[in-house]
């Protein structure tokens, strides 16, 4: 199936807008705030109005109902990755999830595969944001490792 753009865009509403003199919304602000197509919106706002609850806190059915949500989601990206679900972790945004994975390697113990060692390679883009960037540099500078561009 070949890429659309023109139909991609009509999945997200908020790109029918016309902004400053009448022009098309461009946004290229992704890195701190995605834009959300329709199927989102609907699944986000069917979840406030029907399901609506602590996921993994609670016996009632709401809390069940809203775990389930996410196992469900869970396995679909599992397997969309080809992983495992217990391979999944879900966080509010990509910062924190690079805070989390960074600080992760740099806490494994020795012996894991994890575990960085004085002179290992962490390799990056010159083109990263600095928030794909500050975590790794911490990370070079706590264990050893070299930071490459």
């Amino acid at each position: 199936m070949p890429f659309d753009a023109v139909a991609i865009r009509a999945d997200f509403p908020i790109f029918d807008r016309k902004i400053r003199d009448g022009k098309r919304l461009v946004y290229l602000d992704s890195g701190a705030t995605s834009q959300k197509p329709n199927v989102v919106i609907d699944a986000e706002s069917n979840f406030y109005r029907l399901h609506n609850a602590a996921a993994h806190r609670g016996a009632h059915q709401l809390a069940e109902e809203a775990t389930e949500g996410i196992e469900s989601a869970r396995r679909i990206v599992a397997n969309f990755l080809g992983g495992k679900d217990d391979e999944i972790v879900f966080t509010k945004s990509s910062t924190e999830a690079l805070n989390l994975l960074a600080y992760s390697i740099g806490s494994a113990p020795v012996g894991n595969k994890f575990h960085l060692n004085a002179g290992d390679e962490i390799v990056v883009s010159e083109m990263e944001h600095h928030a794909n960037l500050i975590p790794w540099q911490q990370l070079a500078a706590r264990t050893g490792a070299v930071l490459k561009a």
